[in-house]
């Protein structure tokens, strides 16, 4: 019986957990919005971040380099995410959102959305979260 309960307990606290680690609203610890030195002084793996900035270069096959004012970071960002035929200069503003991967000797964001901010039309362009 005892064994039962333990093993009932540790069950629900981890589904309790994962569903709180989830949400992103009002009240929650992280809301996603951080600087590029906030990640670099305190990366944590797989964080969901937006961030407003530039797209400074490309570093490698779909690696950039990205500044927001506060720092550089290496930002990746497959092909299928960049607007479609709209584009980015390191002058164009852009957001993109992604998760933070942090590894041993590696920190970067694997980017899932990029947004034109300073386009001149009325709606944002977007690319990204590519449906399958």
């Amino acid at each position: 019986m005892f064994f039962k309960t333990v093993v009932v307990a540790i069950a629900l606290f981890f589904a309790a957990t994962g569903a709180f680690a989830q949400f992103a609203g009002p009240g929650a610890t992280d809301s996603g919005n951080k600087t590029v030195k906030q990640i670099l002084e305190r990366p944590m793996d797989d964080m969901w971040v937006s961030l407003k900035g530039n797209i400074l270069n490309k570093v490698a096959h779909e690696k950039y380099m990205f500044s927001d004012g506060t720092g550089q970071i290496v930002v990746e960002i497959d092909d299928e995410y960049f607007p479609y035929n709209r584009p980015i200069t390191p002058q164009t503003t852009v957001e993109i959102s992604g998760e933070v991967d942090h590894e041993f000797t590696r920190l970067e964001i694997d980017v899932k959305q990029v947004t034109i901010i300073s386009d001149t039309s009325t709606a944002p362009q977007q690319g990204g979260f590519k449906s399958n």
